[in-house]
């Protein structure tokens, strides 16, 4: 009983994000609505002692005219610590824009994730601290802050006809908050979304997410209601 009552709020968490997505804070006159799409590819190296080794590479596009296309690149490390898994890494963000000059941001960062409570239905919760360093690429301007973010996630595994295979249906919201400096192009402040993945016998995993986040734009001063549908591959080795 504990476990439907649990996922039926996930369903009606995943009901107001459709709601969102289909007519996204219609009284915020003021706002823009920018549509995307992610695609990345993430590896990841496993010892027996859990050492990780991971990562993602991706790119990101506005669609329409006027927008901007993105590379990332992020490798990472994370272990274990009793319950927790502490994490560090750096991302690389390229970002071609059509009505501005470009950008380069560096992203040293530091995260601490662990899972209460676990079960068939489990939620994850992971804090991140990130040192953002962004370059405009014509004066070479720097924006410098240091943000934090906080992700929670539930999840719900069906089982598959194949052995070893699987289903999950997945459940995520993130608040940002930008402790101190400028935050430059990318403002993100809430997001909140869900997503499909099917898990095979061979170590991958592919998955496709639908999010809506809330965006501070500074080249407008208005705000951005980003929707984007987000294409994931997981790779998995043992070492």
């Amino acid at each position: 009983m504990r476990a439907d009552r649990a996922w039926k709020g996930v369903g009606v968490a995943i009901a107001i994000t459709l709601l969102t997505l289909v007519d996204p804070h219609p009284a915020a006159a003021q706002d823009e609505v920018s549509s995307q799409i992610w695609l990345d590819y993430n590896p990841r190296l496993i010892w027996p002692s859990a050492f990780e080794v991971y990562g993602d590479v991706g790119v990101r596009t506005e669609l329409g005219n006027n927008g901007w296309g993105r590379l990332v690149v992020r490798p990472a490390v994370r272990g274990p610590v009793g319950m927790f898994r502490l994490s560090g890494g750096l991302g690389t963000f390229l970002t071609i824009n059509d009505v501005a000059s470009n950008r380069i941001e560096f992203r040293p960062f530091q995260g601490i994730n662990w899972t209460w409570p676990s079960g068939r239905i489990s939620l994850d919760h992971y804090v991140r601290l990130e040192e953002r360093l962004e370059f405009e690429t014509e004066a070479w301007t720097l924006d410098a802050s240091l943000r934090a973010r906080y992700q929670l996630q539930t999840e719900y595994r069906l089982g598959a006809l194949q052995e070893g295979a699987s289903w999950r249906l997945i459940a995520h919201i993130e608040g940002f908050v930008t402790v101190a400096g400028n935050a430059g192009q990318f403002d993100e402040q809430f997001r909140i979304g869900f997503g499909i993945e099917r898990g095979f016998v061979i170590g991958l995993r592919a998955r496709l997410d639908f999010t809506w986040q809330k965006v501070g734009a500074p080249f407008t001063g208005a705000t951005t209601d980003d929707l984007y549908i987000r294409l994931r591959v997981f790779q998995r080795w043992l070492k």
